[in-house]
């Protein structure tokens, strides 16, 4: 049933956005045909496609249309993306729901930043609306658009929302064909609902002589790996955003091998398996904490005072407290000690 807030023909229009989407082969194809068909559904200054590491002050975007101004700001904005709410919201939160810059502060905060001050207010943005894709802890990727005084609209959001699951799986999709197998120790396959594996990166082999792991198309996934995945395809609500399933672990080794599933709107599904995981980093967002939290406890563990350890992330005293308060929750904790006991244990 379409959402409430969509128009008669959104539907339909967001539709053939998708079935265009299905011809593109790189990321670069993908974010382009994205970009082009949310400024001709959403009334917008422009749209960008973002890959961020606020951590590390690290962004690659490009915009639509192609003479926008934004690729002049992309410096200014490395140094100060986390001045954007929509940024910090998503790097703190597994949210990957279409949010506003109205959803978080009000217009005079927004404008008192030195981000809106030095780099939207010469673009005429007063208005953002972005939403993102499952990621890796601390990479935020996603779309966003601009606007001006008019601000975006229920239906605006709800656009971007309909687009989103559809977005996620295409993203998954054409980053495992094109760059799974040039990271070391990633192997990725895709698979239907049965299991049974349509595609594979070329490193396959090397996983298999590496593991005894073999993925292979047309053969059916692993025992280890296969029950996970169909309790996840079978359980996946596909008006929900595609979302990294919880490791299963294929050796005992403390850094050992690792797989993932992400199932998707329309399948195929991804299926990835990892050698060298970073136990310790994994089963901290496993226990429940964010990418930021992850790297706070990280942090923590390797020493040092609240002031030292905020040094280090770049972030005030204050909201480090914040984000130690949360980790003690999730690993149930109540002391610093405790905690750091806990971290260093795993």
């Amino acid at each position: 049933m379409p959402h409430p807030a969509l128009k008669e023909g959104d539907s339909a229009a967001i539709l053939d956005l998708v079935e265009g989407l299905t011809a593109a082969e790189t990321l670069d194809e993908y974010s382009r045909m994205a970009m082009i068909g949310m400024r001709e559904l959403i009334p917008c200054i422009d749209s960008s496609y973002n890959e961020m590491n606020p951590s590390a002050g690290r962004i690659r975007w490009t915009a639509e249309p192609e003479n926008s101004r934004m690729g002049e700001f992309a410096p200014l904005f490395a140094q100060l993306m986390r001045q954007n709410p929509l940024v910090s919201h998503f790097e703190d939160t597994a949210d990957t729901r279409a949010m506003m810059w109205s959803d978080l502060m009000s217009p005079d905060e927004i404008q008192q930043t030195e981000l809106w001050q030095s780099m939207f207010r010469p673009l005429g943005v007063y208005s953002q609306m972005a939403m993102v894709v499952p990621t890796p802890p601390g990479i935020v990727v996603g779309f966003a658009v601009n606007t001006d005084e008019t601000g975006f609209s229920e239906r605006d959001r709800a656009v971007f929302n309909a687009l989103r699951p559809h977005l996620a799986h295409f993203y998954r999709s054409i980053r495992l064909q094109q760059e799974a197998q040039e990271v070391a120790g990633w192997t990725g396959a895709l698979a239907n609902g049965g299991g049974i594996v349509e595609a594979v990166t070329n490193n396959s082999k090397d996983l298999a002589d590496a593991t005894g792991i073999t993925l292979s198309t047309g053969e059916p996934l692993p025992d280890s790996l296969r029950r996970p995945f169909e309790n996840g395809v079978k359980g996946y609500n596909p008006s929900r955003p595609a979302v990294l399933s919880r490791s299963t672990r294929l050796s005992e080794e403390a850094d050992g091998v690792a797989g993932w599933h992400v199932p998707g709107p329309i399948g195929p599904h991804v299926v990835v398996v990892q050698t060298q995981v970073d136990a310790m980093g994994r089963r901290l967002t496993e226990a429940g904490l964010t990418g930021r939290q992850a790297e706070v406890a990280l942090q923590l563990a390797e020493g040092g005072t609240n002031a030292v350890i905020a040094r280090r992330l770049g972030i005030a005293e204050g909201t480090l407290r914040k984000h130690l308060e949360k980790v003690y929750r999730a690993l149930d904790v109540t002391d610093r000690a405790s905690a750091i006991a806990k971290i260093r244990g795993w």
